[in-house]
C-alpha cells in the first residue's frame, strides 16, 4: 500500500561528536565543513557526504559501516559533522523514515557514501519534506512522487 508522508524536519547541529545528538529516531546527514574566521561553521564550505535514517541515531552513527567512506571523501582540512532531525517513533515508523531518506538522497545523488536511491526515486510512496532549523546544505523543501 502506497503511503503519502508529509514531514517537517527540524535540523539540529552541526555536531562534531555523535554523542551530542539528542533524539533517537530520525534522519541524519553527514557533512564536511570548515570554520570561518569568526570561529563558527561556515555553511558555504559544507559538502554533503551521506544521508541516512535510524531508529537509534546515536548508536547507528557511533559504529556506522560507511564511516571510512566519510573520512575518505571529506576534503582536506575539513571536519566531519553530523546533523539530525527527529522523526519520533510515536509518529513515524521505519518505512516512513526510509521514504524520506530516499527522497533526500535522490535530490542529492549521487552521494559519495551509500547507494540507496542513487538511481532516482524508486518508491511507490509520495513524500513532502519541509526542512527547518539548521538545514544547510539542504534546501527548504523537497517532494518525491512515484514515476
Amino acid at each position: 500500500m502506497a503511503r503519502d508522508v508529509k514531514v517537517t524536519l527540524e535540523w539540529k547541529g552541526p555536531y562534531e561528536d555523535v554523542a551530542d545528538i539528542t533524539g533517537r529516531a530520525g534522519i541524519y546527514m553527514i557533512i564536511a565543513g570548515k570554520k570561518g574566521s569568526d570561529g563558527k561553521w561556515d555553511t558555504s564550505t559544507y559538502e554533503l557526504l551521506d544521508i541516512g535514517q535510524s531508529g537509534e541515531a546515536v548508536e547507528r552513527l557511533a559504529s556506522h559501516d560507511r564511516e571510512n567512506c566519510w573520512r575518505q571523501n571529506k576534503p582536506e582540512g575539513s571536519t566531519l559533522l553530523f546533523k539530525f532531525a527527529a522523526m519520533p517513533s510515536k509518529d513515524y515508523d521505519e518505512t516512513d523514515r526510509r521514504i524520506v531518506e530516499c527522497c533526500l538522497r535522490t535530490h542529492h545523488r549521487p552521494l559519495p557514501c551509500g547507494t540507496e536511491c542513487n538511481q532516482g526515486y524508486n518508491r511507490n510512496d509520495s513524500v513532502g519534506i519541509t526542512n527547518t532549523g539548521r538545514r544547510a546544505p539542504l534546501r527548504e523543501k523537497y517532494s518525491c512522487r512515484p514515476e
